[in-house]
């Protein structure tokens, strides 16, 4: 499994860049082989004390496999405590800080068909579950023989599960068309006050709650994944429900030197009012 990854962000128009509050899990980079590769989008909200901060602390723990809820809070507290502050900020402090989050574990199943060859030759068939941040999920494309999974010559190259929280989405594709969207899948379904992952949350993440959402799928070489906060999120899903693909354009972002590059299709966007002003990030994730 090869994975390639880039990230683009913009801050909000009129914000300077460390007043940027979203944050993103890995930067651009090249990664060979690895079992498992994890990545992350959270986007802090405005109105929350060291919003950044505890966004940061999200993507970069569910990123090295250390997403403890308990453990963080704990960190985030001690970050804002006895230090001084203005009255502004210190009045937030007791509200907590809050982010929408989207996680993605990408796993590498040895090439599907290596995988479908290696049960037919044993007496008990393939796990079809696998643990995720304490959840039990399917595992696409590893079902028991007979099950109408694809067969040897068709079973995908790996397989994928997310973790979704608040308005943050991921989108897969696969040669231009979208596969898989969530945990928001209506551009019409954003709202105002979305529920998000807080400082003051219940530990551990309370699994099975109406607002946490594990999603999971198959992936196939040269499929690409992305990570967006929720103002582009919205947008994204609102190009394809027209009938237009912006995939195209997210792809050649960063790679071609006549592309508009990623914060002048943001500026243009907010000017013609068919994207909200928002910190905005995206996370590509291309996978062979």
């Amino acid at each position: 499994m090869w994975i390639c990854t880039q990230a683009f962000h913009v801050p909000k128009r009129g914000n300077a860049e460390d007043e940027y509050e979203d944050a993103f899990f890995p930067e651009n980079g090249f990664y060979r082989d690895p079992v498992v590769f994890r990545c992350a989008v959270a986007d802090g909200a405005s109105e929350s004390a060291f919003a950044r901060e505890w966004a940061e602390m999200l993507v970069r723990s569910f990123g090295r496999r250390r997403l403890r809820l308990k453990h963080l809070q704990d960190l985030w507290r001690r970050l804002v405590s006895g230090r001084p502050l203005p009255w502004y900020l210190e009045a937030k402090i007791p509200r907590g800080s809050h982010a929408a989050f989207v996680g993605l574990s990408i796993r590498n199943t040895s090439n599907g068909r290596r995988l479908a060859s290696a049960s037919s030759r044993t007496s008990e068939p393939p796990s079809t579950m696998q643990v995720f941040h304490g959840v039990a999920v399917p595992v696409p494309g590893a079902e028991a023989p007979g099950s109408g999974a694809p067969g040897p010559d068709t079973a995908p190259d790996g397989v994928w599960t997310a973790l979704a929280i608040g308005d943050s989405c991921l989108f897969q594709i696969r040669e231009s068309t979208l596969v898989t969207t969530g945990p928001v899948a209506n551009s019409a379904d954003f709202g105002n006050t979305p529920m998000l992952l807080s400082t003051k949350c219940p530990s551990p993440i309370p699994r099975g709650a109406d607002h946490v959402f594990v999603l999971s799928g198959s992936w196939r070489s040269k499929d690409a994944f992305y990570l967006a906060s929720d103002a582009l999120s919205q947008w994204l899903l609102a190009e394809h429900e027209a009938g237009r693909s912006p995939w195209s354009l997210l792809n050649d972002l960063g790679t071609d030197a006549e592309q508009q590059p990623f914060a002048a299709l943001v500026d243009d966007l907010r000017e013609a009012g068919r994207l909200h002003n928002d910190d905005t990030t995206l996370l590509r994730i291309e996978v062979a």
